[in-house]
C-alpha cells in the first residue's frame, strides 16, 4: 500500500512513480490518498488551513515552520498531534487491514506518523517505509516506529542522523518522479507532439499542481517586458489563475494584432514572438520539460527534481517559505536553479540566459549532475529485496519447525 495526500500534487506524483515502477516489478500496488480517510472537520483544517497559511500568510507559515522544527517545540506537539491523528483516521487502519499489505510506502508525513505510531503500538505488523519529498527532512518525516527511510541527498541523511535516525535505515535514493525521466524524449518529437515550433525557445512558466507562487505577478512582467520565447503557463489545478492567464493572453494577441496593422510586414511578427500557451493540469510534464530552455518554477521537491532530471535552468521566485525556502536553496546550491526576489528580477534573467548559451548550458549540466532520475526503481528494487529476503527467511524457519530432520536416536 502507497499512502499520500492530496495537500499539493508532489505527494500524489511521487506515489503514482513508485506504483508504477513497483507494477512492472509484479507487485500489486493500492495507492490511496490518505486524507480520504480522516474525519472532514479534520481534512478541512489540515489541508486548508495549511494551504491558507501557505499562500495566504507566508511569512506566518515561515515562522510555523522553523519553530516547529525546534527538538523541544517538537516534543511538546508531537503528543498531542499524534493523537488527535490517530482519532481522526481511524478508517485508515480498518483499510490496512482489510488490504492486508507486505509493506506499506509514505509519501506524505501525516500517513508516516499515523503508520508509524501503529507500528510502534504493534497494532501494524508490515514494516513502514517513510519517501521523503523535500530536500530538508522536518521533523515532522521523523517518526519512531519506521523501518527505512528514502532521503533525496547526502545531506538529508546526514541531517537525519543527526536527528538520531539509525545510519542503517537511512537509504539515499533522490526523489521518486516518473519514470519517463529517466529517459526523456527527443526534443523534436516532443514539440511536434505539443504543437510547438522547435526552432524557437521555450520558457515553461509553473506553479506545481496547485498553481500557486508567482505566476500571475510573472505573466504581468512578461506582458510589460516579453520575451523572444514561446512562453508556456502549466496552471495545475489552479482553475482561476488559469482562466486569468488565458484573459491575459487573448487580450496581448488583440494588442499585438492591432500594432502590426500599424507596422510594416517585417514588425509585424510580434505576435509570433509573445504567443502565450496556457495549460491546467497535465499528465506529459517530461514532454514539456524536454522541449523547455528555461523554466520559472516554485520550488516543491517533486518539481524541483524534475527539472533536475530534464536538465532545465531553472529561476525560483522566493515568495513562498519554509520547506520551499529550503527546496530553493538546495537547488541554487548545484549551480541548476537561480533564485530572484521578484518577477520582473525573474524575467530579466530568463531574457538574459536566452541570450547566454554557455550560461544556461553550464546551468544544465549542473542539473544533470545533480539529478537522481532513477529513484523510483531504487525504492522499488529496495522494498522488494527486502520483502523477498524476508520471505525466504520466513520459509526456511517454517520448513525447520513443520518438517524436522529424521533423527537417528
Amino acid at each position: 500500500m502507497i499512502f499520500y495526500a492530496e495537500a499539493g500534487a508532489g505527494h500524489r506524483r511521487a506515489a503514482e512513480a513508485l506504483a508504477t515502477t513497483l507494477r512492472t516489478q509484479g507487485a500489486i500496488v493500492a495507492a490511496y490518498d490518505a486524507m480520504r480517510f480522516v474525519h472532514p472537520l479534520f481534512r478541512a483544517v489540515y489541508v486548508g488551513g495549511g494551504l491558507g497559511l501557505i499562500t495566504r500568510w507566508p511569512r506566518l507559515y515561515r515562522l510555523a515552520y522553523h519553530i516547529s522544527d525546534q527538538p523541544a517545540v517538537d516534543r511538546v506537539l508531537r503528543g498531542p498531534r499524534s493523537r488527535t491523528q490517530q482519532i481522526s483516521a481511524r478508517s485508515l487502519h480498518r483499510t490496512i487491514d482489510s488490504f492486508q499489505p507486505d509493506a506499506i510506502i509514505c509519501t506524505h508525513y501525516l500517513s508516516a506518523e499515523l503508520c508509524a505510531g501503529w507500528r510502534r503500538s504493534g497494532k501494524l505488523h508490515v514494516p513502514v517505509y517513510t519517501v521523503i519529498t523535500d530536500f530538508d527532512p522536518h521533523f515532522m518525516w521523523q517518526h519512531a516506529g519506521t523501518d527505512g527511510y528514502c532521503v533525496p541527498t547526502n545531506a538529508a541523511r546526514d541531517r537525519l542522523i543527526h536527528d538520531g535516525i539509525d545510519p542503517a535505515i537511512i537509504h539515499v535514493t533522490g526523489i521518486p518522479i516518473d519514470p519517463r525521466f529517466a529517459a526523456l524524449p527527443d526534443r523534436l518529437a516532443a514539440a511536434r507532439r505539443l504543437h510547438l515550433d522547435p526552432d524557437r525557445p521555450v520558457v515553461v512558466i509553473m506553479g506545481g499542481g496547485l498553481g500557486v507562487g508567482m505566476m500571475e505577478a510573472v505573466a504581468h512582467s512578461l506582458r510589460a517586458h516579453p520575451l523572444e520565447a514561446q512562453l508556456v503557463f502549466i496552471t495545475g489545478r489552479n482553475h482561476v489563475l488559469r482562466r486569468k492567464l488565458k484573459t491575459m493572453s487573448h487580450s496581448l494577441t488583440l494588442r499585438v494584432r492591432a500594432e502590426g496593422n500599424r507596422l510594416d510586414r517585417d514588425d509585424a511578427i510580434g505576435e509570433q514572438k509573445e504567443k502565450w500557451i496556457v495549460r491546467g493540469f497535465v499528465a506529459n510534464m517530461p514532454d514539456w520539460l524536454a522541449v523547455a530552455d528555461i523554466a520559472i518554477s516554485k520550488a516543491g521537491g517533486l518539481a524541483g527534481s524534475e527539472l533536475l532530471a530534464a536538465g532545465v535552468p531553472t529561476i525560483i521566485p522566493c515568495r513562498l517559505t519554509g520547506h520551499e525556502a529550503l527546496n530553493a536553496q538546495y537547488l541554487a546550491s548545484t549551480g541548476a536553479a537561480l533564485l530572484v526576489e521578484a518577477a520582473d528580477e525573474g524575467v530579466a534573467q530568463a531574457d538574459r540566459l536566452l541570450h547566454d548559451p554557455q550560461a544556461c548550458g553550464s546551468m544544465s549540466c549542473a542539473a544533470r549532475q545533480a539529478a537522481r532520475p532513477h529513484a523510483a526503481a531504487l525504492i522499488a528494487d529496495g522494498i522488494i529485496n527486502l520483502w523477498s529476503s524476508l520471505t525466504r527467511y520466513a520459509l526456511l524457519v517454517t520448513d525447520y519447525v513443520d518438517y524436522p530432520p529424521l533423527s537417528t536416536n
